[in-house]
């Protein structure tokens, strides 16, 4: 018997009637902003043809002030790092499993595919961020460092880990600050901090499934302590709630909480966002009981929270998107939609839960849950290394150092969104070279735009798809001195060589050491990657050719 308070949100899907106020570029807003991004927009041969802001939001919450990002250049570098790595993927990439025939889609096929959209959302993403603070002016310059990452960890029986990502410690910004970092940059240049993930619902866009889309914040905060990359079970609401401790509450009394916070009469106005998981059935068993709707999807619990409490958001029995109450997913997934939900005015609550625990086969789902906090000694060790033994539920406050100082988040749609349905995926005109994106804004003031962008390929189509494509694309199919041939071959070439140097970083994270603006590379740790599947025969080929051809790049050591 169907559970009508139990709806995939593919079938009982979400409508926006609420405020969508377009403001169009007129022909000097266009060319003043292809102006201020030249440099980004000539690396890959696009000019902005036309351009809207839809303004859903442009209320202030009185906390903050746009810092450092009052430079127009910055803050829509924000926007451009969204939206560039969405076109990548729409145009190589998305759906891409289904030109292969049904027998031949085995799970190595479809992890492969994973990591080619990673990468190539990750390449074009710093790629941009690069680009763009190189560029800033004397007094307004920045250097970004990676913060918060998703793709590292390993998930037993589904991803090796070590996925191409931005990773934490990433640098982006002019040479010799970046070389300096940590030892005498000084205080004319601002240090930002960024989360990333560089595909949210990236098995979706292999499979051509909705809501896939690119992800980033930037803030000028530091962060206090390190949330490592596993299971975070969260509380999430679009307004701000009274913080508890979960090891002392139900769900019941979670629901009531958040409930109270609305103002919600009674549980049959709200709903609480899960993931399709066996390990959350128990939760949602629990919240249907007492009326609480409980919407899913199969992937992707970043972006609702984003969106969390919007008004004019609601399903078709009226209900708006109202919370998550108990639901698992990523440590970056949690941060990265936290923070635009608190600048919005909302509350987000997490606590580490153990993820070998909760991916175990042999446990039936309640054993699942009752389970989530039974920490291996390794697991706990990462829990005591980020300072959260004391207090192991945490706020946006226990992670960063000012939640509120000027910052921008960016999320532009790959596929169709169906969380916020004006998010429509990238739309690509071959004939015409054209390519439109659609990127939700939410800045640290609280406003909330809609930016939809047409960007028009100067060279055709297949000149920028090539000049989007990670440089291991030409790599594919190539071995031993073939590889290094190729490698030489970029080196010649400053844009090839540029791009190589992203790709490297962005590929090989969990072996490589940063010291004063140059790599160290774990030979061993490498071929740990090759052992577990994390990385090919052929990648021990790249790094080595890479290191031979570029030895500035590296210590003396590597």
């Amino acid at each position: 018997m169907s559970n009508p308070l139990r709806r995939n949100i593919a079938d009982a899907r979400l409508t926006y009637d609420g405020r969508h106020e377009p403001i169009r570029f007129g022909k000097e807003k266009t060319s003043t902003f292809n102006q201020r991004h030249k440099e980004v927009l000539n690396f890959y041969g696009l000019e902005l043809a036309k351009g809207t802001v839809f303004v859903i939001d442009d209320r202030v919450n009185g906390r903050s002030n746009l810092g450092v990002f009052r430079s127009k250049q910055l803050r829509q570098g924000v926007i451009l790092a969204a939206a560039l790595p969405a076109v990548a993927v729409a145009i190589d990439g998305l759906g891409a499993l289904g030109a292969v025939p049904k027998d031949l889609q085995t799970k190595a096929l479809v992890n492969r595919l994973k990591r080619h959209n990673d990468r190539t959302s990750a390449q074009v993403m710093s790629e941009v961020l690069q680009i763009t603070t190189e560029n800033l002016e004397v007094g307004e310059e920045v250097v970004i460092e990676g913060a918060v990452t998703e793709g590292v960890r390993i998930k037993p029986g589904i991803e090796a880990g070590g996925n191409p990502t931005i990773p934490v410690g990433a640098l982006f910004g002019k040479e010799h600050h970046c070389s300096r970092y940590g030892r005498g940059v000084g205080t004319e240049v601002s240090r930002l901090s960024m989360g990333s993930d560089v595909i949210e619902g990236t098995g979706k866009s292999v499979k051509g499934l909705h809501s896939s889309l690119t992800t980033l914040f930037i803030t000028e905060s530091g962060f206090k302590r390190h949330l490592p990359d596993t299971y975070v079970e969260r509380w999430m609401a679009g307004v701000p709630f009274p913080e508890f401790n979960p090891r002392d509450t139900n769900v019941h009394e979670e629901a009531r909480i958040i409930a109270d916070a609305y103002g919600m009469k009674d549980f049959s106005e709200m709903t609480a966002y899960f993931l399709d998981r066996p390990r959350h059935h128990p939760a949602m068993d629990e919240l249907n009981a007492i009326g609480v709707a409980t919407p899913y999807d199969q992937d992707g619990d970043l972006f609702p929270a984003v969106v969390m409490g919007l008004e004019g958001l609601h399903f078709p029995d009226g209900r708006g998107l109202s919370s998550m109450i108990g639901e698992i997913g990523g440590s970056a997934e949690w941060a990265i939609g936290a923070l635009p939900l608190v600048w919005r005015g909302g509350q987000g609550l997490g606590m580490l839960t153990s993820q070998s625990s909760l991916t175990r086969k042999d446990l039936s789902p309640q054993e699942l849950w009752n389970e989530r906090f039974h920490y291996t000694e390794e697991e706990l060790i990462l829990l005591q290394d980020a300072r959260f033994e004391q207090k192991p539920f945490f706020t946006l406050q226990d992670i960063m150092e000012h939640p509120f100082a000027g910052g921008v988040s960016a999320f532009c749609a790959v596929s169709d969104n169906f969380f916020l349905p004006q998010l429509k995926g990238v739309k690509v005109d071959r004939e015409k070279g054209l390519f439109t994106t659609n990127t939700l804004m939410i800045n640290s003031l609280g406003n909330v735009e809609h930016w939809q962008l047409t960007f028009r390929c100067v060279e055709g189509v297949e000149a920028t798809a090539s000049r989007m494509r990670p440089p291991k694309s030409t790599l594919r199919g190539l071995e031993g001195e073939k590889v290094g041939e190729q490698v030489r071959a970029m080196a010649d070439d400053p844009g090839k060589r540029f791009r190589l140097k992203y790709f490297f970083v962005n590929e090989y994270y969990p072996a490589i050491i940063h010291t004063a603006g140059q790599m160290v590379v774990l030979d061993k740790t490498v071929e740990a990657l090759i052992a577990r599947e994390a990385l090919t025969e052929q990648d021990r080929d790249i790094v080595r050719a890479v290191v031979k051809v570029f030895p500035e790049w590296f210590t003396s050591s590597a």
